[in-house]
Formats: structure tokens, C-alpha cells, sequence
């Protein structure tokens, strides 16, 4: 019961005005993993990662964990990750930083005439935290958000809030559920004009298989306009410390079109993982831009 109330909460808060958007970096996805299996990753979440998709993962760690990882978007856009999640007897500590780099772009004046270049970039450090409650695990988040574009520049902040409970008794396996609300906060403001961030509330269920098998779903909400999207995905360990994963979003596929129009949703990905490092790849897509190859490394110590 107190688990749905948790859940209901999120509901609720994300019921927000409604506006157009920016900082869209902070809707990307982060983690080979995750993303290799359609970012169906809330439920799931059990690692550094977490600090992205849902806080309350983190409380999952019983070692010191760092990740970090990479993708090359188009042209000359970059996005970088890295985290850093510290279990403790009073709960799990976490600090992050999301990059993304899109080099020069060139500039136009009001003729469309070309005219000197200028760059932009956008980034957010994350600080966490996440323990486990007496019927579930929660999870909170702060982020200090910076986008830049030409010489113009905008500061905000955000919180990500998040509920994961675990569920035995359901057959072979466990049952997992999870829900997170992701970048609530004021929004970014250039000049006189102010945009709403990517508000995201996401609610998903997993069940977890020995073996290290899993099977997970969600639907992720934008209140603020960006319409409900589906996400599918599983891994299956092949041979010991060696995952295969794949995915299904909607967020990618393009309905009303041809059969390969809606292929365009298919994730897939591939890691290895032991008692200290993982590395994980995922070829996802990019919307009309094709594809895009996501890399991460990660250590426990």
C-alpha cells in the first residue's frame, strides 16, 4: 500500500503546467546496458546508473561503484556520463556529471547569410542519495544544470525522485517494480524567455530470473507534451559473465509507415560483467539521423 501511495505521489507532482521544452540532454539515456535492452531500466536499475534513471537503484550497491560512458551522436555532438555511487550503513552516496558537447555550429545572420561560428554545450552534476525503506527503496536527486549557446547562458536545477520494491514469492524469480520522476525543476531561462525541462515520470516493472536473466517494461510519460512512450527489453546471459541484450522503444519508431519504419525502435547490446569491471555496447536508434553506438565501463571496488 505504501508502495502505490509513493507511486501515486509521483503521479500527482508530474501533473505540471505545460510548456514547451529544453535541456533535452537530460532525456538522452545513459549506460550501455540500460539503453541496449529500449531503456526499459527503471525497474531494473541496480547500479551507478541508477543516479540517471531511477535514485532509488542505488540503494541496491554493496560495493563502491564508478561508470563511466560515451556516445558519438551525429556530426560533431558528444554525450559523456560519469558516476560515482558510495554505499554506506546510513544508505548509498552518489555524485554525477552528464555532458554533451555539440562543437561548432555555424552561425546565420537574418538573410540566412552564413556568419562566424560559435559553440554550445550543456551539462549537469548530480548528487544523490538512496536507502532502503521497511517496504521499498527510495531515492532523491539534485541536479545544478548549465546550457550554453554562443554567449548567452542559463543556470537552473532539478530533482529527480524515485520508489523500487522487490517482490518474492512470484515463481522462479523476482518481481521487480519501480516508478521515478525525473527533472523536476524550474526550467532554463535565456534572455526574458523560459522553457520547462523534460519532465518524465516513468513506471516500470521487471522479473528477474537466476542466472542472471531479466525481462522488463515501462512507460514513460512527458506531461509537459511529450506524449507516453513504451519501452521492452530483456538480457539473457549466454555463457558465464557474457550478456546479450535487446530492446524495443517507441520513442524511435515511426508509426503509420512500413514495417521497417517501425524497426527503427530495436535496441540491441552486448556486455560483459564479473565481480569488479563491466563493459557494455548498445547500437540504438537516432530517429532519421539512423543509428547510434553507446560504450560504458564500469568498476566496483
Amino acid at each position: 500500500m505504501k508502495m502505490l501511495k509513493l507511486a501515486g505521489l509521483l503521479v500527482i507532482i508530474a501533473q505540471a503546467s505545460w510548456a514547451a521544452e529544453t535541456a533535452s540532454f537530460l532525456d538522452i539515456g545513459v549506460g550501455g546496458r540500460a539503453l541496449g535492452m529500449g531503456g526499459a531500466y527503471t525497474a531494473l536499475a541496480d547500479d551507478a546508473n541508477s543516479l540517471y534513471w531511477n535514485p532509488a537503484g542505488l540503494s541496491k550497491l554493496e560495493k563502491r561503484e564508478f561508470t563511466a560512458s560515451h556516445a558519438e551522436m551525429f556530426e560533431s555532438t558528444r554525450l559523456d556520463f560519469l558516476a560515482y555511487a558510495h554505499p554506506t550503513s546510513q544508505g548509498t552516496f552518489a555524485a554525477g556529471l552528464t555532458y554533451l558537447s555539440q562543437g561548432k555550429i555555424n552561425g546565420r545572420d537574418n538573410l540566412g547569410r552564413q556568419t562566424a561560428g560559435y559553440d554550445a554545450s550543456d551539462a549537469a552534476v548530480s548528487a544523490g542519495y538512496a536507502r532502503k525503506l521497511e517496504l521499498a527503496e527510495a531515492g532523491a536527486a539534485v541536479k545544478y544544470i548549465r546550457s550554453h549557446i554562443g554567449s548567452a547562458e542559463a543556470q537552473s536545477f532539478a530533482v529527480d525522485l524515485g520508489v523500487r520494491r522487490e517482490l518474492d514469492g512470484m515463481g522462479p524469480g523476482k518481481l521487480v517494480l519501480g516508478a521515478a520522476l525525473r527533472n523536476l525543476g524550474p526550467g532554463l531561462k535565456f534572455d526574458s524567455e523560459r522553457n520547462d525541462l523534460p519532465l518524465r515520470l516513468a513506471v516500470g516493472i521487471a522479473y528477474k530470473l537466476a542466472g542472471g536473466h531479466a525481462v522488463a517494461a515501462e512507460a514513460v510519460n512527458g506531461p509537459r507534451g511529450a506524449g507516453t512512450d513504451v519501452s521492452l527489453g530483456g538480457e539473457y546471459q549466454a555463457v558465464k559473465n557474457l550478456y546479450l541484450r535487446a530492446g524495443y522503444t517507441t520513442r524511435s519508431a515511426v508509426t503509420g509507415g512500413s514495417g521497417f519504419d517501425a524497426a527503427r525502435g530495436l535496441t540491441m547490446g552486448l556486455g560483459f560483467r564479473n565481480e569488479k569491471w563491466s563493459l557494455d555496447y548498445a547500437v540504438l536508434p537516432s530517429g532519421e539521423l539512423g543509428r547510434s553506438h553507446r560504450f560504458s565501463l564500469g568498476t566496483r571496488f
